[in-house]
């Protein structure tokens, strides 16, 4: 958490409405500090200013892709909780991402609150 006792969350969407949308939703509901990034190297540059939990899309469209990013991420902050977002229905590349690491799998036609719900299990807060 930053000064400000807010979540810092990264989110690593290269659909700019949907990033907008997980956006708008998270900072409407909690005290969150987000930071979105259009690519999976971006994110792994800026790991430094160590968010607490990483929202990502599976299928990127540039570089890196889901699963790549995830290993970059846990490599060098293993601790990190990463949520894993996509449209990406092949039951082994969702046990392959959890495996690996991803704190959870959501489809992206579920909704927003799906989101909303496990960032806030894992920053512990609860929202009226």
């Amino acid at each position: 958490m930053n000064k400000q006792g807010q979540a810092k969350i990264f989110i690593v969407e290269d659909n700019f409405m949907y990033s907008y949308i997980l956006d708008n939703v998270l900072k409407e509901h909690g005290n969150f500090a987000i930071t979105t990034f259009a690519t999976g190297e971006e994110c792994i540059q800026l790991l430094g200013n160590n968010p607490d939990i990483i929202v990502m899309d599976y299928n990127l469209g540039e570089g890196m892709n889901g699963m790549q990013t995830l290993l970059a991420i846990k490599a060098k902050k293993p601790k990190i909780p990463v949520i894993i977002i996509s449209g990406q229905d092949d039951v082994q590349v969702v046990a392959d991402l959890l495996h690996a690491g991803a704190y959870d799998y959501i489809e992206k036609k579920s909704q927003a609150k799906t989101i909303e719900r496990l960032v806030e299990s894992i920053v512990g807060t609860v929202y009226k």
